[in-house]
């Protein structure tokens, strides 16, 4: 098994132990999302996860540090310490909890409304 799939896993296995209140398979809520596979991750068309501490989508991922609530709203602000292909990149997001899903909010108020995959 090479070294960076056995981190993957390390690090899944021990965020699987601290469940977040985000955590799950999601989609985009859009009419597109309909055709997504939520069974595989990280791939062109499959879905978006979120498990204790990271967030996985399409050839990137971001570990969410230093949770912040949101008061009067049912939300959380994260540092995301971010790589793809190498380059690392860090920002603020923001997640909250919608009637289908979440809402992330990041970077020039840029919103993406996922639900979560049934």
């Amino acid at each position: 098994m090479r070294l960076p799939v056995l981190c993957l896993l390390v690090s899944l296995s021990a965020a699987a132990a601290q469940a977040g209140p985000y955590d799950g398979r999601y989609r985009p809520l859009q009419e597109i999302g309909d055709s997504w596979d939520c069974k595989s991750i990280g791939v062109e068309g499959g879905a978006i996860l979120i498990t204790s501490g990271a967030f996985f989508t399409v050839g990137s991922r971001c570990a969410l540090r230093n949770p912040t609530r949101v008061v009067g709203m049912d939300g959380t602000l994260y540092d995301a310490i971010c790589r793809a292909d190498a380059e690392p990149w860090q920002r603020r997001i923001m997640i909250l909890k919608t009637e289908t899903g979440i809402a992330v909010l990041q970077k020039g108020a840029h919103i993406s409304y996922l639900r979560r995959c049934e």
